[in-house]
């Protein structure tokens, strides 16, 4: 009886140190009442002490709330069916006392859940069991080693329980949201207490922001990104790291269901850090994933070459080429590669070609880029915010097509503050540089052609013999020809500019009747060969100027055969007589003179006037009454020189009977003068002429005739 005493003695002095140890707010006592009872006997519960002993042993009810499950808190009290007051478990318990009873449930629970061979009283006896061996714990009420007898459940199953409990209260402190409420009043106090998951987990899924730009190009990858989670929208308080593969997807964190604020800390390889803080809702046991995309790192297209003459080095095109149209091909690589091992074809590549454009202040240059108002052929442009850009990788271009006037060999680039000749493929680099991409080198290049170069050669030749040999005592040797430009833009000959019209270069033939100048003495364009001084014996009048192109390098235009030639007159003179009768002094007409060169062979024939004179003279001022032949020519036909004797066209008249008798007469007895008339183009007007005297005569007698025979019959 003592020792039962003595037990009932100590357990109230462990209530009062449950209520006394326990920190305790001031709550206000609920007004509403709850029935609790103790439903049914479920089992035996043993109380162990500390050597081992059996303490005490008891029949558990199944303590209940309204109907709903509740524990008993108090093993040292006695329980009373009954209406009990509310509170809330914080006022007599820490939240951690709460948490630990709660969370050992909520073990429990689960373990039931998943152990189908536990029934409902076992399972209730066991979280009975759990609720005295933490509120012990922490209390220190020495009931640690309370359990259920074993012949109700295993010993085993007891130990697996007891210790699950301890590691799942462990392991899971503040992933769930705990409460509880104590009802007090007569008899023993009961508790409820529950355990909701309160965390979710938190992920991000990467991806690239342009995947045309980084597909299939190891220099982009979206692994390696590191995310900080944050509590606070600040980024001050971080509570995890996420980190990306090579899919995009990174870890889970759990965090407290809520909201989380996720700023990424480093980017990939490739891409530019985006320092966005975003916020993320997590709910408890979901998984909530994050998707971000992350702006590849690229450049501009703002490679600029600029085409330019190679000699005079200005943006002026000479002669007649141009420098617009000049191509260029462009070839790029999604990879780091030197001009030793690029890949044998390139990931993409574009044509373009050179175009005039005006600059700020007014000059016209001729520029090539990498964008769509250039571009000749080829693929499609990598774009990024509607913009042409190059991604990381490797570019090379080189002049493909020179334009019209230049050759392609020997062109190079040079950057503009560089003496360095690029010649052949130019090749640049497109790496990163902190949150940039940039090019290796400059990005604005001169690119400088050679013009097209040629010459000109030209036989002088006989305007009458058509033959490359002076006649008679004439040479065609020191003729001398002006070279005049016919272009529009300048011309650098011999390290001096030359405009439009202005004579370029003077050339002298030899004696052969030939003047040339080099292979490369001309640019490229249109020309004139002038005469500006007739060789020796030779007029220049009647000399024409021949126009002529320069349009392949190191060409001389051949301006020798005949229909290219120029053609000058010899000097001639001319002869003049009176044919007399011997001793007579009495002129004779109608005598022929064959007047011959002992030079050249060459031969006219004469005949004398009626008046004796004659004359070589082509054309002669005429007096009334003479009649005088125009000089003949000769044409060398092989050995033999042949007369020209082409008669001149006359003006068709109306020729009476008059003119013929007149034209039979002089066939037949003055030959000579018929010849005369014939080749001097005015026989016609001389038969007209005499038509005209005869019929006024005819006129005259008719009415003298007349007025003699009115006479005769008056």
């Amino acid at each position: 009886m003592k020792k039962i005493w003595k037990r009932v003695c100590t357990g109230i002095l462990t209530l009062t140190t449950i209520l006394t140890a326990v920190p305790i707010t001031s709550v206000q006592a609920a007004e509403t009442q709850y029935w609790t009872e103790s439903a049914e006997r479920v089992g035996h519960v043993e109380h162990l002490m500390n050597d081992g002993t059996i303490k005490s042993t008891f029949n558990e009810g199944h303590m209940k709330v309204e109907g709903e499950t509740a524990y008993c808190v108090d093993i040292n009290t006695g329980f009373k069916n009954g209406y009990k007051t509310r509170h809330d478990a914080s006022a007599s318990m820490s939240a951690d006392q709460i948490e630990d009873v709660a969370l050992s449930l909520e073990y429990m629970k689960q373990y039931a859940g998943s152990h189908s061979n536990l029934s409902r009283n076992q399972a209730y006896l066991l979280e009975q069991c759990l609720v005295w061996q933490r509120l012990s714990e922490h209390l220190g009420w020495q009931c640690d080693n309370v359990r259920v007898v074993y012949s109700e459940i295993s010993q085993d199953i007891q130990n697996e329980v007891y210790d699950g409990a301890k590691s799942f209260v462990k392991t899971n402190k503040g992933r769930y949201k705990c409460g509880g409420y104590i009802y007090t009043g007569e008899g023993q106090d009961i508790g409820q207490f529950w355990a909701e998951l309160n965390v979710g987990n938190a992920k991000v899924k990467k991806t690239t922001a342009n995947e045309i730009v980084t597909n299939g190009n190891a220099m982009y990858s979206i692994a390696g990104a590191t995310f900080g989670i944050f509590s606070d929208q600040n980024c001050s308080n971080q509570i995890g790291t996420l980190t990306t593969n090579e899919n995009g997807d990174t870890n889970e964190v759990e965090v407290t269901a809520g909201t989380v604020y996720i700023k990424e800390l480093s980017a990939p390889k490739g891409y530019k850090l985006d320092t966005t803080v975003r916020s993320l809702k997590v709910e408890a046991g979901k998984t909530a994933v994050l998707n971000v995309s992350d702006v590849p790192k690229v450049t501009e297209t703002l490679v600029d070459l600029f085409k330019i003459d190679m000699e005079t080095g200005k943006a002026t095109a000479q002669g007649n080429a141009a420098l617009a149209g000049a191509e260029f091909t462009w070839h790029y690589y999604d990879g780091l590669y030197t001009k030793d091992n690029l890949p044998e074809k390139a990931t993409r590549t574009w044509v373009t070609k050179t175009v005039a454009e005006k600059s700020s202040d007014g000059s016209i240059h001729y520029v090539t880029k990498l964008s769509d108002a250039y571009k000749v052929s080829g693929d499609a442009f990598y774009t990024q915010n509607e913009k042409s850009v190059l991604p990381l990788g490797t570019l090379i271009v080189e002049e493909t097509k020179a334009p019209d006037g230049y050759l392609l060999d020997g062109a190079y680039m040079q950057a503009g503050d560089s003496t360095e000749q690029i010649k052949g493929m130019y090749l640049t680099q497109i790496t990163e540089d902190g949150e940039l991409a940039v090019l290796s080198g400059s990005n604005q290049y001169s690119v400088s052609d050679q013009v097209i170069r040629g010459g000109v050669k030209i036989q002088k030749r006989d305007l009458e013999t058509k033959d490359t040999k002076a006649q008679g005592s004439a040479t065609l040797k020191d003729a001398a020809f002006a070279i005049i430009s016919l272009n529009e833009n300048p011309v650098l000959v011999e390290g001096k500019l030359y405009k439009k019209n202005e004579t370029v270069k003077t050339i002298q033939t030899g004696i052969d009747g030939i003047a040339t100048t080099t292979a490369d003495l001309l640019p490229y364009g249109k020309y004139k060969l002038e005469e500006t001084k007739a060789p020796e014996g030779y007029l220049t009048d009647g000399a024409k100027a021949i126009e002529f192109s320069i349009t392949e390098n190191g060409k001389i235009v051949d301006l020798t055969d005949e229909s290219h030639s120029i053609y000058n007159q010899i000097k001639r003179g001319d002869l003049e007589g009176v044919k007399i009768g011997a001793g007579t002094h009495k002129r004779l007409a109608n005598v022929p003179f064959k007047i011959t060169s002992k030079t050249t062979g060459e031969s006219h024939i004469v005949v004398s006037d009626k008046n004796g004179q004659f004359s070589t003279a082509s054309r002669k001022p005429q007096q009334k009454g003479d009649r005088t032949m125009a000089a003949i020519t000769y044409s060398r036909q092989g050995d033999y020189l042949l007369p020209n004797l082409i008669i001149p066209e006359e003006e068709e008249v109306h020729l009476g009977k008059y003119a013929y008798l007149r034209n039979q007469y002089l066939m037949k007895n003055r030959y000579g003068m018929y010849l005369n008339l014939l080749t001097a183009g005015t026989l016609n007007q001389h038969l007209l002429q005499t038509e005209e005297e005869a019929q006024m005569r005819m006129e005259t007698e008719w009415k003298h005739l007349s007025s003699r025979w009115q006479r005769k019959r008056e």
